[in-house]
């Protein structure tokens, strides 16, 4: 583990010994990536107000490479997740591989190394650790210069990059210059990066590094640093004079060449399009900013100073339109009011589903109150039945009866005509005693008339006999053909009563499943009722 604190040593010893060599005021700091990306590519024109030296990362990387012959391949563990357009500038000469910042890497090991001891460092430093500061740069070079050089501070991408524009112009005159700009893109330093951890309370993190910095001269270790046993020449020490602080920092590097820390840019000037203003207003629609006013919030939120840089950046492919918060809040509005639609949508479905679901709850109901209106009506057409089987089998009985004592009543009419038969003969041998009587009565004279008129009587009675046979056989031929029909007719009766009796049967067994179906379909009604109530 080596402190990049050591390389910030070397980046301010290499910056005091520019400027006091070349003399140069003015120039812009570099050690953030951000600002010299924006630089090279916005304002490549003030590439020449840079200062051409290397920042603390890669200060630190060539000393271990060139100085101290590390073989190792070189991992920045960082606060900037735009340092890797450094590590991978062809200026830079590969000398790290990899850029992991402090956030990915406790994303990774936190709760892992809980317990594990802390590494030590393979390298002492002084000043350096106020780096990560706001003006940690400038308040290493006024310990060693003093305040009476003007070192001008700027953090903040709404300043920073404002400053910059204008800060060209000022370089181009004769007007006053600071000894150097001290710029940041970040408004709380490097202590508070885009790569850092943001739970972190900011307050810890200043109090943590000041105890760094006041233990550079109370620590034996501090206190031999790079190997000086004399502390009366220790570099850091707050009680020496300006200008023995800056002698013993110069005997301390003396080994160093600080031109091996020198470095170069490259101009990445984007050709920047102005839309027109069809494009304009296609830009500004697309971004929600329908209005004059939308379009002069000017906010600097995104960077820029006016919505018509942005707009222009839009253009040229070098921004987007969900870097700006207006427009971010707009969607997020919309999609507020959308959600809120969608909800108020939903619970008016959700009452016209209820209403639905109470006219089935009650339909479900009234069909219940039917099935069992129908199983009471199922059950005493069973009863009806049951008695309608009971009266049909009486009949079937009576018929029964009936047909037999026709049948008796047919027998007695055939014994009758047979009686009618003998009477009828003993009717006939009485007409003819009757003529022989009156024959022999008229033999007799007057002594035979009494006789002759029994003998008439006799003739009357057995023709008046004759008569009544005649009549009698008569209604017996025309009786028994009408009794035997009426047997027929009730024996076909018989059968159309089995028959129907059958059919009876029938209805009886339907009405029993009916009855067993109405109350299985009760049964799921009412749970269809309570599944319903339940949704």
């Amino acid at each position: 583990m080596y402190s990049v604190s050591f390389g910030a040593d070397i980046t301010t010893w290499s910056y005091i010994n520019y400027i006091l060599e070349t003399g140069k005021h003015g120039l812009v700091s570099q050690p953030c990536p951000a600002i010299i990306n924006y630089i090279e590519k916005y304002q490549p024109e003030s590439i020449q107000y840079l200062v051409p030296l290397h920042s603390p990362m890669m200060d630190e990387a060539i000393y271990l490479k060139k100085y101290k012959k590390v073989p190792e391949q070189l991992v920045f563990l960082s606060p900037c997740i735009a340092k890797y357009l450094e590590i991978n500038d062809p200026n830079c000469n590969g000398y790290v591989k990899y850029n992991v910042t402090f956030k990915k890497l406790m994303e990774a090991i936190r709760g892992n190394l809980a317990s594990a001891p802390e590494a030590d460092e393979e390298s002492s430093y002084g000043l350096g650790s106020m780096y990560p500061k706001p003006g940690g740069l400038k308040e290493c070079a006024e310990f060693f210069l003093g305040k009476e050089f003007s070192v001008l501070q700027v953090e903040g991408e709404s300043e920073a990059y404002e400053f910059l524009k204008h800060y060209e112009e000022r370089m181009k005159t004769n007007k006053e210059k600071p000894l150097f700009v001290d710029i940041l893109n970040c408004q709380k330093g490097c202590l508070r990066g885009t790569g850092t951890d943001k739970s972190l309370d900011n307050t810890d993190i200043v109090l943590a590094v000041d105890k760094m910095h006041k233990l550079i001269d109370n620590t034996p270790e501090k206190k031999k640093a790079f190997g000086k046993k004399d502390d009366s020449k220790n570099c850091w020490n707050y009680a020496l004079p300006i200008e023995k602080r800056l002698e013993y920092y110069n005997e301390q590097f003396k080994d160093l060449n600080y031109k091996d820390f020198w470095r170069n840019y490259t101009s990445k000037a984007v050709n920047v399009k102005i839309p027109t203003d069809e494009q304009f207003e296609d830009i500004f629609n697309d971004m929600n900013k329908r209005t004059e006013d939308s379009r002069h919030i000017d906010c600097e939120c995104c960077g820029y100073r006016t919505c018509r840089e942005m707009a222009i950046a839009i253009h040229n492919g070098t921004n987007f339109k969900d870097n700006c918060i207006h427009y971010i809040k707009g969607v997020a509005d919309e999609e507020r009011a959308e959600i809120q639609k969608a909800h108020e949508e939903l619970m008016e479905e959700h009452e016209i589903k209820d209403q639905h679901l109470n006219i089935v709850i009650d339909e479900f109901k009234a069909l219940g109150t039917d099935i069992e209106q129908l199983a009471a009506a199922n059950d005493t057409a069973a009863d009806e039945i049951s008695e309608v089987a009971k009266t049909v089998e009486s009949i079937l009985d009576q018929c029964k009866e009936l047909t037999e004592s026709l049948n008796v009543f047919s027998a007695f009419i055939d014994a009758y005509k047979e009686s009618n038969d003998s009477i009828s003969d003993i009717a006939s041998q009485t007409s003819l005693l009757s003529l022989n009587a009156n024959i022999e009565a008229a033999r007799a004279g007057e002594l035979g008339k009494g006789f002759a008129v029994v003998a008439d009587e006799i003739r009357k009675l057995s023709d008046s006999t004759q008569e009544m046979i005649d009549i009698n056989n008569k209604n017996a031929t025309e009786t028994v053909p009408k009794i035997s029909k009426s047997v027929e007719e009730i024996k076909f009766l018989i059968a159309r009563i089995n028959e129907m009796g059958g059919k009876i049967e029938n209805i009886a067994a339907a009405t029993e499943e009916i009855a067993a179906q109405s109350e299985t379909i009760m049964s799921k009604s009412e749970n269809i009722q309570k599944d319903v109530r339940a949704m």
